[in-house]
């Protein structure tokens, strides 16, 4: 289940920021802190709200459209859009506390408390509690109510279950500005100092950890930049993995010659090979990728051996287009080794265009891996990714580059141990220290590195880590 860990320091602005981006209007929207910031809002805080429309479903890491996102943008449904997202953010919340949205904030925090009991702070479980509670009087409780009778199956509320403060059966529009979140920093900073941290061991709380929205398992028409202009309606890629490293615009029967002086019989099967290597460009070129995976394979099968040295280079193309095939055809379990096999032949590769395959095959094959949810293959799949192409400065791939930073993180925070977690940290932090991009996560390597140093009992690096913190986010 989910459950957004999400939080604002001061959410004075909240109601402003969600009006502007509701009118915010261009032809392709990324909500990202530059927008924020052409809108603004460039504090520190306010740009944390992109790390809960995220949670929220509202837009995907890349800042782009997600699932409510329509609703989002339009008035008279953006209540509705973000009621939509708070029962999906908070699923484990609701499972328990079913009308938890009709409750004072007290009993809010109530509950919050008993679910991050040990695992969280008393502040951040105050922030985290304090800024559902914000989102929640935003868009009403009758909004709440009326998603909930649309989308879930009806469920009572048990009185045993949530900690319901009766004489308040729906929260009061009037309070906002009493949220745990309208803290001013310098409260903020005299609570931290104050705040005993009771984070035993550092870990995420198990089963309630907001886990990252998954991409799609669906692929662009050319996956692997191969030389297709057109666009396949089948397939729609992630833009995770949209880089177009150097085609593979030569066909395997162009580089693959026969030998006149070949006899009759060698000939023969020249000619089967060549018969072969054109109905593979052939298919190829009229994109009917069901008979082209077979042909594919018959290639690689009959020729990938060191009886034909001759074809090793068409041989090579054919493992790369049964790739992208598979994946053109949205068959991700076969894709998967086939993925596996590319990355395996072509990761040290000294020519340039399979090197850059097997790097394109890497994101894809990380794409399916989080659809499958496989985080023992996805960990060192990311680290190889970040060892690999860390150091590209196109402006597209270090983005791409952030986002699997990000991932990597929280997948650490959710299986590592206090060392791992303490590495992704620091790792997290250099990266986008300097940056005014992903504050959000900037803020939450930074308190769980403080928190870990902390529940280690190693007093002076933990005093030094909530240091940097707050001079970066107290004002």
């Amino acid at each position: 289940m989910n459950l957004s860990e999400a939080f604002l320091v001061n959410t004075k602005n909240f109601d402003a920021i969600i009006d502007a981006l509701v009118k915010y209007d261009a032809d392709e929207v990324a909500i990202n802190s530059d927008l924020l910031k052409l809108l603004g809002y460039s504090d520190p805080n306010d740009l944390l709200v992109i790390r809960l429309l995220k949670d929220l479903d509202i837009i995907n890491n890349d800042g782009k459209p997600s699932t409510y996102f329509e609703e989002f943008q339009q008035p008279e449904t953006t209540k509705k859009a973000l009621a939509k997202g708070l029962l999906l953010a908070y699923e484990e919340l609701f499972s328990n506390y079913p009308k938890i949205h009709q409750a004072s904030q007290e009993k809010v925090r109530e509950a919050f408390e008993e679910i991050f009991k040990g695992k969280k702070t008393d502040l951040i479980v105050k922030y985290i509690s304090g800024t559902f509670y914000k989102v929640v009087n935003f868009v009403g409780a009758g909004t709440i109510d009326a998603v909930q009778k649309e989308e879930l199956e009806p469920v009572e509320m048990g009185t045993e279950n949530l900690p319901y403060n009766g004489s308040s059966s729906a929260i009061d529009n009037s309070v906002i500005n009493e949220t745990v979140g309208d803290l001013d920093i310098d409260d903020f900073v005299t609570e931290l100092n104050d705040t005993d941290i009771d984070n035993t061991d550092g870990s995420e709380s198990k089963g309630t950890v907001h886990q990252e929205k998954r991409p799609e398992d669906t692929t662009e028409e050319n996956p692997f930049g191969f030389d297709d202009e057109e666009s396949n309606p089948k397939a729609d890629m992630d833009s995770e993995i949209d880089t177009n490293p150097t085609d593979l615009n030569t066909s395997m029967t162009e580089i693959t010659q026969l030998d006149d002086t070949m006899n009759k019989t060698t000939t023969e099967h020249a000619f089967v090979q060549k018969a072969l290597l054109r109905k593979s460009d052939l298919l190829h070129k009229m994109k009917r990728w069901d008979e082209l995976a077979p042909t594919l394979e018959q290639i690689i099968k009959r020729y990938d051996n060191t009886d034909h040295p001759n074809l090793k280079e068409a041989v090579s193309r054919a493992v790369i287009r049964r790739a992208t095939t598979l994946l053109k055809l949205n068959r991700s379990e076969e894709a998967l080794p086939a993925l596996s096999i590319v990355i395996s032949r072509f990761k040290d590769s000294d020519i340039e265009e399979f090197y850059n395959q097997a790097s394109q095959a890497m994101l894809h094959k990380a794409v399916i891996l989080e659809k499958k949810q496989d985080d023992e293959e996805l960990l060192p799949l990311y680290s190889l990714i970040i060892n690999r192409l860390d150091n590209s400065s196109e402006i597209q791939m270090v983005e791409k580059m952030d986002n699997i930073h990000m991932k990597r993180f929280d997948l650490i925070t959710r299986t590592g141990d206090d060392e791992q977690i303490l590495e992704a940290s620091l790792k997290l932090i250099a990266r986008f220290r300097s940056s005014n991009d992903h504050q959000d996560y900037l803020q939450k390597a930074m308190i769980k590195r403080a928190e870990i140093l902390d529940a280690m009992n190693r007093d002076e690096e933990a005093l030094q880590a909530y240091d940097e913190f707050l001079a970066t986010f107290g004002g």
